[in-house]
């Protein structure tokens, strides 16, 4: 069953969000209830797949200046696999599968236009299935999926606690 949501949760996650390293005591008398209550939501949060503690790198203060988007047209029955292929290449951070007229949607990280363009040229263009690629050079990112909060009103299958695809499988404590 999906977990729903309640102000606790709310509030735990608004903090983690604001600074993951928070300890659970602060996090606590913040949010007004124990510190043992703290830790056991972070955990069920985690094990319900609602909440990952990642650490998330910053490609800009290392050295990775341009951010790119780029719409790859996939031969009809290769998506998946140029998918599986673009995934694992080292310079990119994002791969989903589309709708419209471009079947695979990437976002990667280059140190510079030119090593952008060699990635496309070079890289993309040459895995087999590939057709073409569009590709968006993101000069400024206004907001990211780490700054996404959440909303007020979620999914009626969330409120009810329907079942999704990640928690179907998955039994609660």
């Amino acid at each position: 069953m999906a977990r729903s949501i309640d102000q606790i949760d709310r509030a735990i996650i608004a903090c983690l969000q604001a600074d993951s390293r928070t300890p659970s005591a602060e996090i606590a008398r913040r949010v007004g209830v124990a510190e043992r209550t703290v830790r056991a939501r972070i955990d069920r949060l985690v094990n319900d797949g609602v909440l990952r503690l990642v650490a998330v790198l910053n490609p800009r203060a290392i050295g990775y200046g341009v951010t790119a988007d780029v719409f790859l047209e996939v031969e009809l029955g290769k998506v998946q696999e140029v998918a599986q292929t673009v995934a694992e290449l080292e310079e990119v951070g994002y791969v989903g599968l589309t709708t419209g007229d471009r079947d695979i949607s990437i976002q990667l990280f280059a140190p510079s236009v030119d090593a952008l363009y060699d990635f496309v040229t070079e890289k993309l263009n040459r895995i087999p299935g590939v057709l073409r690629a569009k590709t968006f050079v993101i000069p400024r990112v206004v907001k990211s999926i780490y700054e996404w909060e959440l909303p007020e009103n979620l999914p009626s299958g969330v409120a009810r606690g329907q079942q999704t695809p990640q928690t179907a499988n998955r039994s609660r404590a």
